[in-house]
């Protein structure tokens, strides 16, 4: 019977270590490539030299050499970028080349053309055999704790069985039951250590994974050349120039704004946020920024006829896109679709769900959404800001808006593309973006729509007709009348584009396609500067230090954000507007501590004048300089603005006269705003503090109710303490006036 042990624990062992069969991991990998894919084109030799970076496109230009010999010969330029945009190519030629014909064709191949994509395909494709291997060798540890858990009950029944006739040997016993429980140890511990490694390899598939996801324009089998007919007259090497337009390019100013002391001026630093996802570097190229539109068209677009539709026959939703794989976005955007997202979940993890939610016969892959970078800095957002939404069976474009109006995003559709951007880049509609109406007006929204049909853009003498869409939009806005009176007069209708201007960036650069921007100097300048002080004691006691800056650059200053700078350190940020050549702007430089300001309510009083009831009212406003010169600071204060002729305010009388600047007086003193310009001298400190005090008076008819409004203020710091000190008294709640 000791041998029939011994036999099972051989049959044990070579249980659990079974020979090694020596299969392929993946046989599916292993399949022989056939020879199905046309044989890749002979390139010609090219480089980038010179790239024109304007507002979401570039205009990239290469180098092709010629090579030597007369005659007719065709130049290949491959790869092109996936971005470029269809006929946008050109070309011209040097001395003695002349160029006969250029085309832009399109392959089909196996792989991804894109080397960096093709070697996160392989490391994903090396990773998740691994993961497949550990798993069976898994699977078949566990196959083998539960033999020896089998093992282990037939070596009990058997010692019992052995017991009860008298014939236990104890030595073999002790040995096979060592034997059970150093197997299972080992056993165990393999096992744990094979779980590690696959929660390491499956972290590891997960980033690769999201690096792909982050790929422009995700994975494509497709490659685009550039075939170039060229006519040679002459027997030497040549040279011709390719250009073409590229999507996914972007840039905005950006400013750096460097003070100093009182009388010195400030250094402005021009900066550029350049970022490009073209799909193709330009290493060692000649940069130009441009806030220029690029534009195929040589000739003005038509003015189509502005016909109006009865508000039965106009499709009341909107219409965000004019080609035919847009119009399937749309439509998948029109389906119901749960959104179970109660917690807050990554934005660029609801946006995989979606992509994988709307995979069908339309999109097999997914609808192609594309995560504008630009848009993520304007709304200060990133791929993981936290989002949250619990809806079932809403429709896509529904959920849609109320996530990402959560993050301050929008989107667009434009394309056959689903585009995530900020608000801001969302209420600026490119060409070719029009959006319906559903009142009665909506039918001049619609013009074009039924003519679009019988009028092919191709065609220039018609061409323009996009533009005639979003043109009529903008004009049956401007035609429609509301059902109530307007009250205040409309806004001024707001600057269409802005002025053409072009920068060349000094040396050349190196400008990779990534999804982060690249930051470029641009230029740098000194401007004069006329420093003070603002005060606006009701909102804060600090008070801010100033410049009157002049752009004495050659170059237009677009609007950006600006960081400011006093010395080396940082104070913080400013949004600049558009600015001339020779144009004055203000610039500001942080809170001053040196400066101090206060606001106190001294007294009020209410009485009945004939059939009027009426309030006075005296304030007073505390400056103090703790710096060793005067300084110039413009103080700040408001009266209440009626909105009718019911209530009549008056500004009784000040200590000190108000601004006479000519644009004060023209704009915001007509809207109750008080301004005073003073020269604050240097100690006006504890009892020399200076005072500003002015009265005003409110007066109504004594039948009428009291006016309401918010009441309070900053009540005056004690003498001599500290900048803060004034924030006492806060912002109480409303109440009537007299109270």
């Amino acid at each position: 019977m000791t041998a029939s042990l011994w036999l099972a624990a051989a049959l044990a062992c070579a249980q659990l270590n079974p020979p090694v069969e020596s299969t392929p991991t993946n046989p599916e990998r292993e399949v022989p490539k056939t020879a199905e894919e046309a044989p890749p084109p002979r390139p010609a030799t090219s480089k980038i030299v010179a790239v024109t970076v304007y507002r979401g496109q570039a205009l990239v230009t290469r180098e092709v050499s010629v090579p030597e010999g007369k005659g007719t010969v065709e130049l290949v330029v491959t790869p092109l970028p996936f971005r470029t945009i269809d006929d946008s190519l050109f070309a011209e030629g040097a001395d003695g080349v002349r160029v006969l014909a250029t085309r832009l064709q399109t392959r089909f191949v196996k792989e991804d053309a894109r080397e960096d994509v093709r070697a996160k395909q392989e490391a994903l494709a090396k990773l998740e055999d691994d993961a497949d291997r550990l798993q069976k060798e898994a699977a078949a540890k566990g196959q083998d704790l539960e033999f020896l858990k089998k093992l282990e009950g037939f070596t009990s029944s058997a010692l019992t069985g052995l017991t009860e006739k008298g014939r236990l040997a104890s030595e073999e016993v002790v040995g096979l039951s060592k034997f059970v429980m150093e197997t299972r140890g080992e056993k165990t511990k393999a096992e744990i250590d094979f779980q590690q490694k696959l929660k390491v390899i499956a972290q590891a598939i997960a980033l690769r994974k999201r690096q792909l996801a982050e790929t422009p324009l995700g994975m494509t089998r497709t490659v685009r050349d550039a075939v170039i007919v060229a006519q040679k007259t002459r027997a030497g090497a040549g040279v011709v120039r390719l250009g073409y337009l590229v999507g996914s390019a972007d840039w905005k100013p950006q400013y750096r704004l460097r003070g100093a002391a009182d009388n010195a001026p400030v250094r402005l630093e021009y900066l550029a946020a350049v970022v490009q996802q073209t799909g193709e570097d330009w290493p060692n190229v000649a940069v130009t920024l441009s806030t220029a539109q690029p534009s195929l068209d040589a000739a003005p677009p038509d003015l189509l006829p502005l016909k109006m539709a009865d508000s039965a026959a106009t499709d009341p939703g909107p219409s965000e896109a004019n080609d035919e794989r847009s119009r399937k976005i749309v439509a998948e955007l029109a389906k119901p679709l749960d959104m179970r997202f109660p917690k807050e979940t990554p934005l660029e993890d609801v946006l995989k769900y979606i992509k994988t939610a709307t995979t069908g016969p339309a999109f097999p892959e997914g609808v192609p959404i594309y995560l504008d970078p630009i848009g993520l800095s304007e709304a200060e957002k990133t791929t993981t800001s936290p989002v949250s939404i619990d809806l079932a069976q809403v429709p896509l474009r529904t959920s849609l808006n109320l996530l990402l109006g959560q993050i301050g995003m929008a989107y667009q559709i434009r394309d056959g593309v689903l585009k995530i951007t900020s608000q801001e880049s969302a209420d600026q509609p490119p060409d070719g973006y029009a959006v319906g109406r559903g009142d009665f007006m909506a039918g001049m929204a619609g013009m074009g729509r039924a003519d679009s049909e019988t009028a092919p853009e191709a065609d220039p003498a018609l061409g323009g007709a996009k533009l005639n869409q979003v043109a009529a939009g903008e004009q049956a806005e401007e035609l429609r009348v509301a059902d109530e009176p307007v009250k205040d007069s409309a806004p001024a209708p707001a600057e269409k584009g802005g002025p053409g201007v072009s920068f060349s960036i000094a040396g050349r650069l190196d400008v990779p396609s990534r999804r982060d921007p690249q930051l470029l100097e641009v230029a740098r300048a000194e401007l004069p500067a006329e420093y003070y002080a603002k005060a606006v004691p009701v909102l804060t006691p600090s008070v801010y230090r100033l410049a009157k800056l002049t752009n004495k650059a050659d170059f237009v200053l677009l609007p950006g954000e600006a960081t400011v700078y006093v010395g080396s350190d940082f104070v913080g940020r400013m949004r600049l507007p558009l600015v001339a050549a020779g144009e004055p702007f203000i610039a500001g430089f942080g809170v001053d501590p040196q400066l101090q300001v206060s606001r106190r309510l001294l007294q009020k009083s209410r009485a009945v004048q004939g059939g009027n009831q009426i309030l006075t009212y005296e304030f007073r406003i505390g400056l103090r300089n703790y710096r060793p010169g005067p300084v110039k600071v413009q103080v700040w204060d408001r009266l209440p603005r009626p909105q009718g002729e019911a209530v009549a305010v008056n500004l009784v009388k000040t200590s000190t006269d108000l601004s006479t600047d000519g644009l004060y007086q023209r704009t915001a003193r007509m809207d109750n705003l008080l301004r005073w310009d003073v020269d604050v001298p240097a100690g006006t400190v504890g009892d020399k503090t200076m005072y500003l005090n002015y009265d005003f008076r409110l007066e109504y008819a004594r039948d009428l109710p009291q006016p309401r409004f918010d009441s309070g203020g900053l009540k005056e710091a004690p003498i001599g303490g500290g900048a803060m000190g004034g924030m006492g008294g806060g912002l109480r709640s409303v109440r009537p006036l007299g109270d």
